[in-house]
């Protein structure tokens, strides 16, 4: 299977916790995920953190995803919402790591609070009315 395309925004409160389970469960590929802060006016503070780029199908099966498309009044409109899979990431990540501690309830609200489509970055940054922080490259 191929890798897919996706953009995940988090809340800026989740992106700590997403980091770790991402680096817990793909050492090399999770490890530079939710670096680069959005927010409102694309100033500091960050309220929100992106990752964007191809994840292995693997991974794209346990998260959730929602697709968008524009209605006839040129507004966003939900198409689709895939619900992840957090009794399989909890699972996942005590094999991998018994040090990382992260509970069901936690992961299911990272997971109902992320903003996960394959809409190109600016695309899904301008739906969600985020910006890029000034200075911040994706």
């Amino acid at each position: 299977m191929s890798d897919v395309f996706r953009t995940m925004i988090l809340p800026a409160a989740d992106a700590p916790l997403a980091r770790d389970i991402a680096s817990t469960l793909s050492p090399v590929g999770g490890s530079n995920m939710w670096l680069t802060g959005l927010s409102a006016d694309g100033n500091e503070p960050a309220t929100h953190y992106v990752s964007t780029g191809l994840i292995g199908p693997e991974f794209a099966a346990i998260m959730p995803m929602q697709a968008y498309a524009l209605d006839d009044d040129g507004n966003w409109a939900q198409t689709e919402d895939v619900t992840g899979q957090p009794a399989f990431v909890v699972a996942a990540c005590a094999a991998a790591d018994p040090a990382l501690v992260v509970t069901l309830a936690q992961v299911e609200g990272v997971m109902d609070r992320a903003d996960c489509t394959p809409q190109e970055p600016f695309t899904a940054f301008s739906r969600a009315g985020l910006k890029l922080i000034a200075g911040e490259a994706l």
